[in-house]
Formats: C-alpha cells, sequence, structure tokens
C-alpha cells in the first residue's frame, strides 16, 4: 500500500470464545465510530466480516443491519449488538468472586449460574435417562429463537457487506464456509474445504457456534456441524480475499483477538487446560500474521518488477502477474481485547468463557471499546495523513 488514497475498504475478523465475544461487541463499537469519523472526510465501506462461534453471531448481527446507508447499517448493527447481548446477560442477585485454598477454582454464583443454562442460549438436557446416548450437554434450540429476534437473515443476503462464517463437517472432516453473495466475489473454490452462498438462517450460524461436548451438532441438509473454531478460528484470509484491488483503496483489515498471546503461569490442572485453550485457539492468527508479512513483500516485489520490465512482459507473464496481484496488500490492525500475561483480568481466569453476568459483560465491553480505540489510532496515525478527503473545504469547517 502505497501513495494517496481516495476511498477506505474495512474488513474485520471475528474470533469465538463464548462470553468473550462481549469484548468483539466494545471493540466494534469503537471501530464503527472510528468510520463515522473518517466517512466525514472520504468514502468507507464495511467490506467484509468473518466470524466463527459467537464472532459469527456478532458479525450477523452488523451485516444483517437494515438501513438506506452505511452509517445508518452501522447504527442498526450496534443496536442489534446492544439487543442481544442485553438478552445473553445471566441476572442473578448473587455478586462477588472468592478465592478458594489450594488452587482450586474460584467460587462466583453470578458467573457459575450459567452452568444450568442460558435463557435464550442453551439449557441442560431433561433426558438424563439417555444419557449414554448423550453427544451433548445442553440443548441450544432455544438460539434460534434468539437470532431470529435480532439478525435480519434477509439483510444479510442482500447486504453490499460479505460475511463468511465457517463450521467443521463432522464426518467429512472438512471446513464449510457459508457466505452471502457478496462474500463470494472472485474468491475460488480451494480442494480442501467445501465454501458455498447460501440464503442465510439462523442454523447457518448456530452450525459455527456447535462447539462440542458443551453444544450438539447443527444439522443442515444431511449434513452435521460443529464449531469452526474447532479448526480454524481465526478466517482471516477469507477477509484478505475480499477487498478490492484498486490502488486508490486504502485497505484496513482489524482482526478481534480473544486470547493472549502470553499467559499467567499456570498453577493447577484447570490453569494448564485454560493456557492450552488460549493457545490452541487464538495462536492460529499469529502464524497467519507471519504469513501475511511474507506475502506482503513478495507482493511489493511483484509490482516493482512489473513497473522495471514495463512492456516487455509476454503474455504469460502478465496473466501471471496479474494472478499475483489478486492476492491483496492491507494494513493488518490486531486488537488484543485481553491484557497478557500476569496482567490478565480476574474475570478471564479458565472459567471465563461462561461468565455471563451482568457485570462482567459490561465491563468486557468498555475494556473492548477502549483497547480498539487505541489500538486503531495508533495503527492510522501515520497512514491516515495521506487519506485524501472528498470534501476539504466542509472538513475544515468541521475542524473550525
Amino acid at each position: 500500500m502505497a501513495g494517496d488514497w481516495t476511498s477506505i475498504e474495512v474488513g474485520l475478523v471475528l474470533q469465538g470464545g463464548g462470553a468473550l465475544g462481549a469484548y468483539e461487541w466494545g471493540a466494534i463499537e469503537a471501530l464503527f465510530d472510528l468510520m463515522d469519523e473518517l466517512e466525514r472526510t472520504m468514502p468507507i465501506t464495511l467490506r467484509i466480516v468473518t466470524g466463527v462461534s459467537i464472532g459469527a453471531m456478532n458479525g450477523a448481527c452488523i451485516v444483517g443491519a437494515k438501513g438506506k446507508s452505511e452509517a445508518e447499517r452501522r447504527k442498526t448493527g450496534r443496536d442489534q449488538l446492544e439487543s442481544l447481548w442485553n438478552d445473553l446477560k445471566l441476572a442473578t442477585p448473587f455478586h462477588g468472586r472468592y478465592p478458594m485454598p489450594f488452587g482450586w477454582p474460584s467460587i462466583s454464583p453470578a458467573r457459575d449460574m450459567s452452568l444450568l443454562g442460558l435463557p435464550g442460549f442453551y439449557t441442560p438436557r431433561p433426558d438424563v435417562w439417555n444419557f449414554p446416548r448423550w453427544t451433548s450437554i445442553y440443548d441450544t434450540s432455544a438460539l434460534k429463537e434468539t437470532l431470529g429476534k435480532h439478525v435480519c437473515f434477509k439483510a444479510i443476503d442482500d447486504s453490499n457487506t460479505g460475511l463468511v462464517v465457517s463450521a467443521v463437517d463432522i464426518v467429512r472432516g472438512t471446513l464449510k464456509r457459508f457466505r452471502n453473495a457478496a462474500g463470494r466475489e472472485k474468491r475460488e473454490q480451494r480442494l480442501e474445504e467445501d465454501d458455498v452462498v447460501v440464503p442465510f438462517t439462523a442454523e447457518h450460524i448456530m452450525a459455527s457456534g456447535s462447539l462440542a461436548p458443551q453444544f450438539p451438532w447443527t444439522r443442515i441438509g444431511t449434513q452435521l456441524y460443529w464449531d469452526g473454531g474447532i479448526v480454524d478460528n481465526t478466517p482471516l484470509g477469507d477477509a484478505m480475499e475480499a477487498f478490492s484491488e484498486n490502488d486508490a483503496v486504502y485497505r484496513l483489515l482489524v482482526v478481534m483477538n480473544l486470547y493472549p498471546l502470553t499467559g499467567r503461569e499456570p498453577k493447577n490442572l484447570l490453569g494448564v487446560a485454560d493456557r492450552v485453550h488460549e493457545l490452541s485457539y487464538g495462536n492460529r492468527v499469529r502464524q497467519d500474521r507471519a504469513a501475511a508479512r511474507r506475502i506482503n513483500k513478495l507482493l511489493r516485489l511483484v509490482e516493482d518488477l512489473e513497473k522495471a520490465a514495463g512492456s516487455g512482459l509476454d503474455e504469460e507473464l502478465r496473466r501471471r502477474v496479474t494472478a499475483a496481484r489478486s492476492y491483496k496488500i492491507a494494513k493488518t490492525v490486531e486488537v488484543d481485547l485481553q491484557t497478557p500475561g500476569e496482567g490478565q483480568a480476574g474475570i478471564d481466569d479458565e472459567a471465563g468463557l461462561r461468565d455471563f453476568s451482568p457485570a462482567t459483560i459490561d465491563e468486557r465491553r468498555r475494556r473492548g471499546c477502549d483497547q480498539a480505540k487505541v489500538e486503531l489510532a495508533t495503527a492510522l496515525a501515520d497512514d491516515g495523513k495521506k487519506f485524501v478527503p472528498r470534501q476539504p473545504v466542509a472538513l475544515a469547517q468541521a475542524e473550525r
């Protein structure tokens, strides 16, 4: 990416992580605030949203938002996110968190009540007599109605913003991508996975969040699906491929990291399990980031060689150069939503994924918003100087 830009495209990558998704809620609000501000000076578009599990639910809320303009759809999306998370909050008369001796897990009634179910999301299975045949602990049938209440699936199908959510085909072991039409663009089929444009329904979002063994698989047609995070919790490549190839477009890829790279030293088996979970579900994005940097360097080399060769390229080489440039160079901003290492918040302990208590949800929303504001402002500090205002006079007046 170089030179001056006259428009901005934004890609958003949302991870899965249960109640940690409240961090994403706050971070999305910060991103939308930034987009509202930038739109005063130049056109800005939410090009693509990719999500897994709770990230798929968050993504469906903002892509499945009605409105005549980008700004109206952002406002509707924020409202739908807020109404979804307000419904997911588990209000109880209990407060406080109580540490236990000998490394035993803390006790937090407001958090642990979610083990008995979360209204509008999941309930314990009633068929105790059938336990030997269980393939899940909870029943998630209530989630279908909740998603229908907070997501307009017709708006997803009609949206100019792409939505891609992923799930794992249990029997075949392949990763399935469910896309709306805007999420297809020039995307080529990969041999190792399924990749289809669908009329979105609640089942597609539920399939992406069917985390075993807690939740049951979701059946779509004849296939059974589990949570896509089992294979890839950070669908980065799908977002990169959706950007346009226009050199005048500033491509901003925002990745929400729900899991810290560095963590605390585990003190017991629960701590070990928590750290393994963080590394399993959060480390893939760091690998993808390193690969993206290498690809960016190669793309810059291809561009420089093409300029140096001028008209000297034969038809076959020019075709290959064109194919190589279908990979996009984007400004990638990773928003690390948890405080890493020893500074990790107490609400993000080994039981943090199930903490839907109102106080914790609100605290994560605030932290996510604050952290995203800092990360985005820092990342755009230099690049923003190269944006070309579409209304420089109006901008100057607004600044006065």
